[in-house]
């Protein structure tokens, strides 16, 4: 997964957590009308959807992190402080060489 400044603004991830839950909410309404309407087919469609919104997106309990996960400032964090400062020098440094701009690149 590839972060973002937006993955460490908790506002951002809210309003974009909502959005993606109000989806998987009308997905889920559908495959409750396909059921309801006797269109198995159908309703195995609105489920799988859902499902694949719920955990691509939204993550999960556990280790299941999705791309507007609360969770998400925090991890930030945490791997911005992991790399060991003489290793983020030498990463730095090669991408100068390659004229890489490390903070849009690797952040």
């Amino acid at each position: 997964m590839t972060y973002s400044r937006y993955d460490a603004d908790p506002e951002a991830l809210a309003w974009a957590r909502a959005k993606v839950q109000d989806e998987i909410d009308r997905c889920r309404k559908f495959t409750e009308s396909a059921t309801a309407a006797g269109k198995p087919e159908q309703a195995e469609m609105w489920r799988r959807l859902a499902n694949r919104m719920q955990r691509q997106f939204i993550g999960g309990e556990g280790c299941v992190m999705g791309y507007f996960d609360e969770r998400l400032p925090s991890l930030a964090k945490a791997v911005d402080h992991s790399i060991p400062p003489a290793v983020d020098r030498a990463v730095r440094r090669d991408h100068s060489l390659c004229g890489v701009d490390p903070c849009s690149d690797c952040r």
